[in-house]
Formats: structure tokens, C-alpha cells, sequence
């Protein structure tokens, strides 16, 4: 019993969810709150085991995400702010995690139970066990955000973060990892960091046994592919500061950033007339529309904003690196 759920909840946990079994989670989480409350285990046996009859059923014979929306229909009458990503065992404990996810245009400062400081990017969101810190420090990720950890030799802190596993002591470092973005970044502003890359195997791979300051390790997913590098320490987490930076970005790239960054939609028209050009500027605290401004200059541009909707029109232009 319970198999497709546990499946389910599994690859969410393990960052191998798709983005759509990854959205209907998220969304269940969004709609919920903490309005309810929580459910007996006899309750939740019952509702389990409905749900995971109505899962088999639909499995077969096509292949569609129409049982994980049933799932989650069934999941709504759980609790508000907790929910069961993996069961190990009709008889074993109940591990919950606790999302936590900031809008575009948002960012959130979160404190772990260990006194460790999460300060999240807009658009990206956490997820807590709630056995956290009690045999190990675990968490997973997407999205962008700063972390300061608190030192503890005897319980590394382990980031899952897309393909990416990072584990450090206590450290300082920030991280990169939007689903949508062809590459996740790490850069460390102090201590020192490891990097590893999960296989299809289960299995790891390491990228880099000991990142130390102002290193930067980037990974491509598209070629599977990743290069360690130096970074200056200003441009270690400038978000935070609130410097809004296109490292080598496409447009398709910095009209992702621009709807987090500004909670607005950006369409871009004629995309593939600059597929391959990459830019590289900066802004500290700007408006969208002086953004808009200098990055059409630059490029050859135009764009119009209608309330909180963009239209980029991309024309054959220049580099802005």
C-alpha cells in the first residue's frame, strides 16, 4: 500500500520530481496554509489507502499526470502545513516536511532549528524534515538563496539542490539552482564546501572535494558538464543586497529573472533572433522600466509594459559583455 504516494513524495524529496508532479505538490502546500489541522494515524491510513487505490487505478492503461492531480485532490484533506513525502513502512515513523515557498517579488529570511539562517530569493522555496537536526541536518531546494550555518563537526549540513548534493560544517555560501535555469551555481563566501552530482544509480559523483572562498563552481544540466572558477566576494549573493545581476544570461534567462525579480510576466518576441547571445550587466535597486531601459539600449531592443505584463521584441543586435 501506499506505493505511488511514497514514489511520488520520494522524487519530490530527492529533486527528480518532474516539473509538473513538482508543481502539484507546491500548489497543494500554496492553497493550504496552516488553516487545518492535523490528522490521527488511523485517519490518515484510511485517506492513504483511498488514495493509493485511486493512483493504481488511473495508472494504467495510459500514461498521464491525471493521477498525481487525483492524489492531490485526496491530499487536501490532510494537514495544512505538513505533509508525509516518504513512508518507509506501514510500521516505521512518519517523517513530514515543512515548505517553504516566497512568490516573485518576495524575499524571506528563515531561521533553522539548528540557529542556521536561510535568506531566500524570490521565487524559491525549502523543504524542512521534521527530524531536522535530530541525527542530520537535510534539507531541499530550489530556486536561489544565501546560507550561513552554524558550525557542528558531527552533523554536516547536506543542501539537496536539483542533481546536486552540497555538504559543508558551517559556512557561508549561496546557491543557484532555479528548475527552469540550464545551470546551477555555488559560491562560497566563507568555510569551505563539497559538491557531489547524483547519478540515475543512486549513486554520487564528486565535482568539487573542497570549495573555499570567492570559488564558484558552476554545473551545466544541459551537457552535464561544470567548471570551478574564482568570484569576487561583491558578487556573492549581490541579490541580497538588492543588485539585480545577469551573469552571461540569454534573454529567455533574464526575462525569467525579470518576472521573479519584479513579480511581472515578460514575453520576448522573436526569441531565436538572439538565441545565442549572452549579456553580463548589473543594476542596484532600479525600477523595471529603467532596467528595461538601459538593457534595450544596450541590445537593440524594444519592449512595452502594460500594467504588470511586458513584450520584448528582440532585433539582431550586440553583445553586452
Amino acid at each position: 500500500m501506499y506505493s505511488k504516494i511514497k514514489q511520488l513524495f520520494h522524487r519530490y524529496q530527492s529533486g527528480k520530481a518532474s516539473p509538473a508532479e513538482r508543481k502539484i505538490v507546491e500548489d497543494w502546500f500554496e492553497e493550504f496554509d496552516d488553516r487545518q489541522q492535523p490528522i490521527n494515524e488511523e485517519q490518515q491510513s484510511i485517506l492513504f489507502g483511498q488514495m493509493d487505490r485511486k493512483i493504481q487505478a488511473m495508472l494504467y492503461p495510459r500514461k498521464s499526470y491525471v493521477w498525481l492531480k487525483a492524489a492531490a485532490a485526496i491530499l487536501l484533506a490532510l494537514s495544512a502545513t505538513l505533509v508525509i513525502h516518504h513512508i518507509n513502512s506501514a510500521s516505521s515513523p512518519l517523517i513530514a516536511y515543512q515548505v517553504i515557498k516566497v512568490p516573485n517579488g518576495i524575499k524571506k529570511e528563515i531561521t533553522l532549528p539548528d540557529s542556521s539562517i536561510i535568506y531566500l530569493n524570490s521565487g524559491s522555496s525549502v523543504s524542512i524534515p521534521s527530524d531536522f537536526g535530530n541525527k542530520k541536518r537535510e534539507i531541499s531546494f530550489t530556486g536561489e538563496a544565501f546560507f550561513i550555518v552554524k558550525h557542528n563537526p558531527h552533523k554536516p549540513f547536506t543542501l539537496h539542490a536539483g542533481k546536486l548534493l552540497i555538504a559543508d560544517i558551517g559556512t557561508s555560501f549561496d546557491v543557484k539552482a532555479y528548475p527552469e535555469d540550464r545551470q546551477i551555481s555555488v559560491a562560497v563566501e566563507t568555510g569551505s564546501v563539497a559538491v557531489e552530482k547524483k547519478t540515475a544509480a543512486g549513486k554520487s559523483t564528486v565535482l568539487a572535494g573542497s570549495m573555499t572562498q570567492n570559488q564558484q563552481l558552476i554545473y551545466n544540466k544541459a551537457n552535464d558538464t561544470h567548471i570551478l572558477g574564482k568570484i569576487p566576494s561583491a558578487n556573492i549573493a549581490s541579490w541580497h543586497n538588492n543588485q539585480l545581476r545577469f551573469d552571461n544570461a540569454s534573454f529567455a534567462e533574464i526575462a525569467s529573472q525579470l518576472e521573479r525579480w519584479y513579480n511581472v510576466s515578460v514575453k520576448i518576441n522573436n526569441p531565436d533572433v538572439q538565441s545565442n547571445r549572452r549579456y553580463t550587466i548589473s543594476f542596484d535597486n532600479e525600477p523595471v522600466n529603467h532596467v528595461l531601459d538601459v538593457l534595450t539600449k544596450l541590445s537593440g531592443a524594444t519592449y512595452q509594459i502594460n500594467h504588470q505584463s511586458i513584450v520584448i521584441h528582440l532585433k539582431n543586435a550586440k553583445n553586452m559583455n
